[in-house]
């Protein structure tokens, strides 16, 4: 899977990510910290890329409709605890497997994740 990580994504998390053998661009690595929420999700719509952010703004789905947008994994951990980050993930990885995140909206929680987007079959 492709992702690009928010400036609010700690770089062990970034880590786990590549380790997991995914392809991660870190908004940070791009020295683009600061850049609007458009442009961030602009570059992960241009690049294909699936957004994994602590930012809310993003579950807004009236501002970003899940179908238009290139996929988002907005994560509601708190506090951000890197194990409880990387078990959610494992989590959601297990039950999602490879299916592609084009379109979706996944609010992850320590407790679960819930998925909104063009498909309306349960995962």
């Amino acid at each position: 899977m492709r992702f690009l990580t928010d400036e609010n994504i700690p770089p062990k998390i970034v880590a786990y990510l590549e380790g997991l053998g995914h392809d991660v661009k870190p908004i940070l690595g791009e020295r683009l910290s600061g850049i609007s929420d458009e442009a961030v999700m602009e570059k992960a719509m241009d690049e294909g890329h699936t957004l994994v952010t602590f930012d809310k703004h993003f579950g807004n789905i009236l501002r970003y409709p899940p179908g238009k947008m290139a996929g988002v994994i907005l994560l509601k951990i708190h506090p951000p605890v890197i194990g409880k980050i990387t078990g959610a993930l494992d989590n959601f990885f297990k039950k999602h497997g490879e299916s592609p995140l084009q379109g979706k909206l996944i609010v992850l929680s320590s407790k679960g994740y819930r998925v909104r987007g063009e498909s309306r079959s349960a995962i």
